[in-house]
C-alpha cells in the first residue's frame, strides 16, 4: 500500500482532480455506454464511481474496473457523482476467476465489506484485510478457512466482533456444562444463561478453539491448514447466522456459496 494517507484528510474539502488506490466491489449499468462503479479505497473509504464510456468495446477502462480488482484510479469531481478519469491495474488476482468457487468466496468477502461500510467510511485496516484475503483465496488450500478468518477480522474492525473469551451473561470462562453461540448477546452463552436465550445454537469445543485461533492468526499461518468438513459447516453457520442478525438482511453471495457447496465438487 502507498503512503497516500498522509494526502488525504476526512474533513478537508476532496480536490477536483485527486488519486487513490482502491479494490472494485461492484458495477451496475448506467445508460447504455457507462456505469456506476463501487470501489473501496484505504483513506477515501467507499466512493461510487462515474466509469463513462466503459460498455463501449474500446474503452481503456472497460478491462480494469472489474469487481475483485485492485486499482489505482485518477478521479475528477463530478456534479452528482464523481468521474474516473484514468484507471491502472494494480493486482486483478487472475486465480480467482479460473476456479468458480474461490471467484463465489472473494465476491462473497467484497459483498461482505460493501454491506457492513457506508459512503465514504474509511479504514486502511479494512482495505489491507480485504487485499490480504482475495490474495490468500487465490493461493490457499481452504478458501472457506480464509473466509472464516476475514469475517471474524471484518467484524472485529468494524466494532461487531463476538465474545469468544468469556459468557456474554455472568462472565464465566469455563464451558464444563456446554457453551452456545448466541447473535442476540453478542457471543458465548454458558449452559445456564443460554436458558433465557432462544437465539443460541450448541458451540463445539472444536469450533470455539478454531474461532479464537483464527481471531488471533496471521493469513500466513493458516495458508497450508484444511478444516474437516463437519466443522467447517458448523463454523459456517455459526459465523452466518451472527452476521445476518448484525445485518438484518441476508447475504446475497452466501446463497450461490450454499449452492456449490451442495454440488458433489463444491468442497
Amino acid at each position: 500500500m502507498t503512503g497516500e494517507g498522509a494526502e488525504y484528510n476526512s474533513h478537508m474539502a476532496r480536490a477536483r482532480v485527486y488519486k487513490t488506490e482502491a479494490i472494485v466491489l461492484r458495477h451496475q449499468n448506467l445508460g447504455d455506454a457507462d456505469k456506476i462503479v463501487t470501489a473501496y479505497s484505504p483513506f477515501l473509504g467507499k466512493l461510487r464511481l462515474v466509469g463513462k464510456g466503459v460498455l463501449k468495446p474500446k474503452s481503456r477502462l472497460g478491462g480494469h474496473v472489474e469487481p475483485l480488482s485492485q486499482v489505482s484510479l485518477l478521479i475528477a469531481q463530478g456534479q452528482n457523482l464523481d468521474v474516473i478519469s484514468q484507471v491502472s491495474p494494480i493486482e486483478s488476482f487472475v486465480e480467482l476467476r479460473d476456479d468458480l468457487q474461490r471467484t463465489a468466496q472473494a465476491l462473497y468477502a467484497v459483498e461482505l465489506l460493501d454491506l457492513f461500510t457506508g459512503e465514504e467510511d474509511a479504514s486502511p485496516e479494512l482495505y489491507e484485510a480485504l487485499r490480504e484475503t482475495l490474495k490468500a483465496l487465490a493461493t490457499n488450500r481452504d478458501g472457506g478457512l480464509v473466509l472464516r478468518h476475514f469475517q471474524l477480522r471484518l467484524l472485529d474492525i468494524v466494532g461487531f466482533g463476538p465474545e469468544l473469551g468469556s459468557c456474554v451473561g455472568c462472565r464465566a470462562t469455563s464451558f464444563a456444562g456446554g457453551a452456545s453461540f448466541s447473535p442476540l448477546a453478542g457471543g458465548l452463552l454458558c449452559a445456564n444463561c443460554a436458558e433465557g436465550d432462544g437465539a443460541g445454537r450448541p458451540i463445539s469445543r472444536d469450533a470455539l478453539v478454531s474461532f479464537r485461533y483464527l481471531r488471533n492468526a496471521e493469513l500466513s499461518a493458516i495458508s497450508e491448514k484444511l478444516t474437516p468438513e463437519g466443522l467447517a459447516g458448523e463454523m459456517e453457520l455459526l459465523l452466518g447466522r451472527y452476521i445476518r442478525y448484525q445485518l438484518e438482511r441476508d447475504v446475497r453471495s452466501a446463497e450461490f456459496l450454499d449452492r456449490l457447496a451442495a454440488l458433489p465438487s463444491g468442497r
